[in-house]
């Protein structure tokens, strides 16, 4: 039985790894645990780094839409103002020489607008801190007055998104072309 035990001993000795092997065996499962732990710090400094652009496009959101809501109402606010104009026609150009401070064009480039609306005048408003033209208009067909504002797209009314909006009992139409942005209030 001797002889069968030293045998199994031999046998197992010569299937032993070699120190380096081992060695290497080991190093590879601690760099694992090193990798794992590396890893485990990731994790939450991508959530943080997703977090904050989250935020950030939530509150550039939010921030746009609540410029043009300003612009809105700013607008709707003006549209009830009944000020006397400065120069009265139904001719773009009179009233854009009465308006001469302005150093921007008051007609608009939508052709439609004016194919369907008759101008009776305009003054001077501010919309968001800039000098604008507040021209009142007539619809051809219906005879409702609307009140155009047209105004220059400084670096603050970028930010102003174009649609159709509703404040306080009117409609607010807001559009954009490249350097100016307007918008055509009526009552409800």
């Amino acid at each position: 039985m001797k002889n069968l035990e030293q045998e199994l001993k031999n046998y197992y000795r010569s299937k032993r790894l070699d120190s380096h092997r081992v060695t290497a065996m080991q190093a590879s499962v601690h760099e694992v645990g090193r990798t794992r732990h590396s890893v485990s710090y990731l994790i939450p400094i991508a959530a943080v780094i997703l977090l904050t652009i989250g935020i950030g496009l939530w509150l550039h959101i939010s921030t746009d839409s609540s410029l043009t809501h300003q612009v809105v109402a700013e607008i709707g606010h003006n549209h009830r103002q009944h000020g006397a104009l400065v120069a009265r026609s139904d001719q773009y150009g009179v009233v854009q020489n009465a308006l001469s401070e302005l150093d921007f064009p008051i007609r608009p480039r939508r052709e439609e607008l004016v194919q369907d609306f008759v101008l009776i005048g305009g003054k001077y408003c501010t919309i968001q801190g800039s000098r604008a033209a507040q021209l009142k208009l007539s619809h051809r067909d219906s005879g409702i007055i609307h009140t155009l504002y047209v105004f220059p797209m400084a670096d603050k009314a970028k930010g102003v998104e174009p649609g159709i909006y509703e404040t306080d009992g009117m409609q607010v139409e807001l559009w954009t072309d490249r350097t100016l942005v307007y918008g055509l209030a009526r009552d409800r």
